[in-house]
Formats: C-alpha cells, sequence, structure tokens
C-alpha cells in the first residue's frame, strides 16, 4: 500500500460555544455534532478519497461506535484488515468556541494498538501514539519506507531524529521546547524535516533554508482536524514527488477546506475537488 496511518480511532461529540461555561453553570451550546474522528483515522480518509491506497493500524470497540467507525473508513477507502476489534470505542469531547476548541479523550481500544509485524507499505504516518508504539514502529519499518509523526499531546523528544518528517503545530512546538522562537524550537529537535503549522492557517517548513507558506484566508467554521488534514495534504505531495514546498501547498490547502465544514472529517475531498480549489486561488503545481 501506499500509506499505513498508525494511532487513535475516537467518536467526537462536539458542542459549539458562544463561550465556556463556569464551574457549576449549565449553558445551552448553539450546535452538537456526532462523528468519527481520531487523528489518524482522519488522515487516512483524506488520503483513501485523495486517490492513495492507504490502510489504518488502530483500534476500535466491539459497539456501535466501532461499527460506525469502520463503515466510516470504508465509505473513504481505508483498509481497515488491520483494525482491532475489542473492549470500547474511543470517544473525544470537544467544546468548540470560535477558532479555539478544548478536548477530553477516552482511549478505549485505542490502548490495543500493536505495531508488530507491519504491512508493507512506502510511506508510515504516526499521530498521538505512545512511545513503545513509536519505538516499535522505528526498529521495525523498512529503510525504504518514509516515516512521518504527529506527536501532539504525546511528545518523545528522544525519538525524533529518527523520524523523517514531523508535524507539529506551532503552540506545541513552543510549550514542548520552551523555546518561544520557532527557528531556536526547531535548532533544539535535531530532526531531519520539521513542519510548523501555524494558527490561523499556514505552515512553515524547516529542512534547509526555512520556507514559509501563508493560509488561503478562508472563514474557519471549526479546527477540529485541520492538522490532521494537512498532514494528509502533505504526504499526498511526498508520494506525488512534490518538493517540500509544494506539499505545504497541498498540506494548507486541505486544511483550508476542512475548517470551512463542522467536524472532524468534513471538507474531505477528491484529489479533481482539491485541484479546483487550488486553481480558484491561481496555483497550479506539477506532477
Amino acid at each position: 500500500m501506499d500509506v499505513l496511518c498508525i494511532g487513535n480511532l475516537n467518536y467526537d461529540i462536539s458542542f459549539h460555544l458562544s463561550r465556556l461555561p463556569e464551574i457549576h453553570e449549565k449553558i445551552r451550546c448553539e450546535n452538537t455534532t456526532f462523528s468519527c474522528g481520531g487523528s489518524a483515522g482522519n488522515t487516512a480518509c483524506w488520503l483513501g478519497t485523495l486517490g492513495l491506497s492507504c490502510g489504518i493500524l488502530g483500534g476500535v470497540g466491539d459497539d456501535a461506535f466501532g461499527r460506525a467507525q469502520i463503515q466510516d473508513l470504508h465509505a473513504h477507502h481505508v483498509d481497515t484488515s488491520h483494525l482491532i476489534i475489542k473492549d470500547r470505542s474511543g470517544i473525544a469531547v470537544i467544546m468548540v468556541e470560535g477558532e479555539v476548541k478544548r478536548m477530553i479523550k477516552y482511549s478505549g481500544a485505542n490502548r490495543l494498538i500493536d505495531a508488530h509485524n507491519l504491512p508493507m507499505s512506502d510511506h508510515i504516518h504516526m499521530s498521538s501514539i505512545e512511545k513503545s508504539i513509536l519505538e516499535t514502529v522505528i526498529s521495525t519499518r523498512s529503510d525504504e519506507t518514509i516515516l512521518s509523526w504527529d506527536p501532539q499531546e504525546l511528545f518523545f523528544k528522544e525519538y525524533i531524529p529518527s523520524v523523517d518528517y514531523i508535524f507539529i503545530n506551532e503552540d506545541d512546538l513552543r510549550r514542548y521546547t520552551g523555546n518561544s522562537s520557532l527557528e531556536d524550537a526547531v535548532a533544539s529537535l535535531d530532526a531531519h524535516t520539521v513542519i510548523v503549522t501555524m494558527n490561523g492557517g499556514g505552515c512553515t517548513i524547516f529542512r534547509d533554508l526555512p520556507v514559509d507558506l501563508p493560509s488561503f484566508g478562508v472563514k474557519a467554521l471549526d479546527t477540529t482536524g485541520a492538522g490532521d488534514a494537512f498532514d494528509a495534504g502533505f504526504i499526498f505531495g511526498l508520494l506525488s514527488d512534490l518538493d517540500v514546498r509544494s506539499c505545504g501547498i497541498l498540506g494548507t490547502a486541505c486544511a483550508s477546506l476542512k475548517v470551512q465544514h463542522v467536524g472532524a472529517r468534513g471538507g474531505i475531498c477528491s484529489w479533481d475537488d482539491l485541484k479546483k480549489f487550488l486553481h480558484n486561488h491561481n496555483i497550479r503545481l506539477s506532477f
């Protein structure tokens, strides 16, 4: 397969709020959505819909949420033959306040992921995974396989030199390194390539010289899953043999499409629709 995504699969319950409640206060939300999510699953769904051969290594519960997750993955052309179906499904409660969100997660079956005996793939993408899984993937992957990692809340600095591409948002980068300067923060990581996604859209790619890419300036309705969409666009570019700047443009475009829709998997589109979005913004990429 082209890409194997490893990581969480959650059922998302999102509350869209004008403000957060005070302690012991009850408020009514403006809107609520129930949808399949989980970072690795979100990225896999984008990649499958964009036309790559994509599989998911993860765990879902033997329950209604797990069955809904499998059905949604199939709808986005994702191979689910490497899923563990057991226990209870992971759940995420997301409080969305404009472009700001807060999240509480229950891991459930996500804790059952087993990364031994990995299927062959050109690219492995890991998102929000435990240290033991990261160690296993790094030690068992083939030399030809590209490895990318979006740490999110599970950041293990010592493994960064062993990964080809690191995806991280600017807030997490500053928080984990203790550096307010992005350049100093990235320099402290000893990384091959770091892609830093920016609040409000856009990114900076650190490899040799930094490459800054602006946002598309779209109005954000819900940022849940935007980073996962970005990762998918960038990986799609890598597997299409594009340079990192073009990969960053594709990532930013996917994130821009996502934030205009509610839910972690809102806005997922085909390659033809992504090309139309780029064309409307006067961008043409050569494949």
